[in-house]
Order: structure tokens, then sequence, then C-alpha cells
């Protein structure tokens, strides 16, 4: 496993869906456990903070010199189910992961269908949409940091809004599922599959990179609510944008700088409290060894 510690000239468009430009000192592609291990010991020896980095579909990426990426490329594909259990690795994508469930009579996780990211990533935030979690499913996992691999079952998963107290880089995922009895089981699935697909994408722009949806809803209103209310939907700073679509996506239009993304969550956030005295939530997650108002 090679570190890349060629300074702020890496290309960071290509780990983030959101295709901002920043810049980065020290990153590492681990393809298997044991180097996932050295990379969590190596950040460790080298004063370096570890960020686990799995498809890049909830991370705004700046500018990074003390923080080294651990970008989850482990070609150790893992496949099994038992009854309605299926275990795979957490690289896995979830589109991947709901065809091969479908084929196997399993269901559950369509609603997650649509978005271009990993299960691991999934699970760290605990994703979800249309009033479900993926923590419904979850039965355990294991994770790897630089004492090994430990194995963590649902009962020790603190599991939040769009947050768990998983503390490493997740490897493996056993989730349990629905089993669909009727005989015409594949045509019944993918239906679910293709409503949810559907409204996400009738719904979302899908014609610029994004990071899906930026704030979390508060209590009484959706964030996306607030933000369109305070007319700020088409709100632009340089190439990053408020979507037309859908107020709580932001997107890149061109060659959105990190830094348009972090003045334009910033302004979102201004307006939005001054008009409406709520504090939005951010949802994705930004890292960046600079000081900015946004984190």
């Amino acid at each position: 496993m090679k570190y890349l510690k060629n300074p702020f000239d890496f290309d960071v468009k290509k780990l983030s869906n959101l295709r901002t430009v920043g810049k980065i000192e020290t990153i590492c592609f681990p393809e298997n456990v044991h180097e996932v291990q050295k990379a969590f010991k190596y950040a460790k020896e080298n004063g370096l903070n570890p960020f686990i980095l799995g498809g890049g579909s909830n991370t705004l990426i700046g500018h990074l010199n003390t923080t080294m990426l651990i970008c989850d490329r482990m070609y150790q594909p893992h496949l099994e189910i038992i009854d309605d259990k299926i275990t795979v690795s957490a690289n896995t994508k979830i589109n991947d992961l709901i065809s091969i469930a479908a084929k196997k009579r399993l269901y559950g996780v369509e609603f997650l269908g649509g978005l271009p990211a990993n299960l691991g990533g999934l699970i760290s935030m605990n994703a979800g949409a249309y009033q479900k979690n993926i923590s419904d499913f979850i039965e355990w996992l294991i994770y790897v940091d630089d004492d090994g691999e430990k194995i963590m079952y649902k009962k020790d998963i603190e599991f939040g809004y769009r947050n768990t107290n998983i503390n490493g880089f997740v490897s493996k995922v056993c989730l349990k599922l629905f089993i669909e009895k009727d005989n015409d089981f594949l045509s019944l699935i993918k239906s679910r599959i293709d409503y949810f697909i559907k409204d996400r994408e009738s719904k979302h722009p899908m014609n610029y990179p994004c990071l899906g949806c930026f704030f979390k809803n508060t209590e009484q209103y959706t964030a996306g609510y607030l933000i369109e209310k305070a007319g700020l939907k088409s709100y632009k700073i340089g190439d990053a944008m408020v979507s037309p679509k859908h107020a709580n996506f932001l997107v890149n239009t061109g060659n959105a700088l990190f830094e348009d993304f972090i003045e334009l969550i910033d302004y979102i956030k201004k307006t939005v409290y001054q008009m409406y005295n709520i504090n939005l939530e951010l949802e994705i997650k930004i890292i960046n060894d600079k000081k900015n108002s946004a984190i």
C-alpha cells in the first residue's frame, strides 16, 4: 500500500460525488483488512488524523494537511446469504446489494435505491428516507482500527439521526431483510425498487454533481421547505448553487471550489436563522484542516 505524499497535488474531484476543487496531502487506498490496520497505525505514528472515506457520497472535502484519508478500495468481495440474513462487504454499492438480495427473494432496503453510496457509509451515518432507516435492518458489523478487526452487534451501536457511534473502518455487514414468498417475487420486488428510484429521480436533481441532502430536517419543518421559503432556490456562489428542483440539495454547476460551498452553506444558515430563528444542522460531513465558519 502506498501513502501518497505529494502536497496539494491529488485530484480531489476523483474522491467526492460533488466534484469540488480542494487540496490534499496524504491519502492511502488499502486493499485488505491488514492494510487498513497499517493505515491507522501510520496515521498515529505521523501525527495525522485518520478519516475514512467510502464512496464519497456524503462528504465535502476541503484542504487537508493534518488529516489522512483512508479510502475504501478493498478488493475482497464477500457475500453470504442464509435464510433472511445477507452478509456482504461494506464497500458494496447499495444498488448492487438491492439487486443481489432481490434475486434471493430478499427485500427491505429498496428505499435507498438510486443513491450513489456504499453500504458502509450509509450505515456509519444511519442513512434514511421515507420514514425508514438503514439501522432497522442491521444485525452486526465488523470494523477495523489500529488494533485490528472488531465486531459490533446491533445492541451495541448507538443510532442517532444521521449518525452512529461507529469509530472505525467498517469492512463487513450483516443485514436481516424480509423474504418475499410469492412465486412472482422478482416482479414484486422490482416494482418496489422502481417506485423508490422513480420517486427519487422526480424530486431530486440528478443532472449535477451533488451529495444529496445537505441539512438535517428540524422537528417542525424539513430543511428544504425552510430554504425554499427563504427564497434561496437557485441562489448561487461561484459554481455552487441551491438546486431549483429541491432546495436541500446544493449542486456543482461547473468547477465549484470548496470555498464556494462553504460560503453558500454559511449564507443559507444565516438567512434561515434570521427569518425563522432556526439553526440548520449539516447532514453531510465536512473535512477541512483550515478554519471556516461552517464546521
